[in-house]
């Protein structure tokens, strides 16, 4: 069945690499955790707009079954991180720059595939 005209406007949908090597699966943004980026900067809404699905299609690694209480989702239990090295980094202000030195990106999945940190 397809999904509800609501539903697509709730949430951002980004195909990602599954975890298996094998095909894609679908990750979610909700659309709340979109505005609450645009509230902090305009760069974390750039990440999340180029970075993210980067990472999410074309992670160095995917984790799985790894986990902490604190690190747990509210809305979903357990979770999946994809990690890779992003090609650049985004200032507060959106400007675009180089990525950071020493570190990589980290996007968390909760089981209902939902990316939530």
């Amino acid at each position: 069945m397809a999904p509800s005209e609501e539903s697509r406007r709730e949430r951002l949908t980004i195909l990602a690499r599954d975890p298996t090597g094998e095909g894609t699966c679908e990750v979610y943004i909700s659309h709340q955790r979109i505005q609450a980026m645009a509230r902090r900067s305009m760069g974390q809404v750039k990440e999340c707009g180029y970075i993210v699905p980067a990472i999410l299609q074309q992670p160095t690694a995917v984790f799985e079954g790894l986990r902490r209480d604190q690190d747990d989702d509210p809305w979903g239990v357990g979770w999946r991180c994809y990690c890779g090295l992003p090609s650049c980094s985004y200032q507060p202000d959106g400007r675009q720059s180089a990525p950071y030195r020493g570190q990589v990106f980290l996007v968390f999945v909760n089981d209902e595939g939902v990316a939530y940190n």
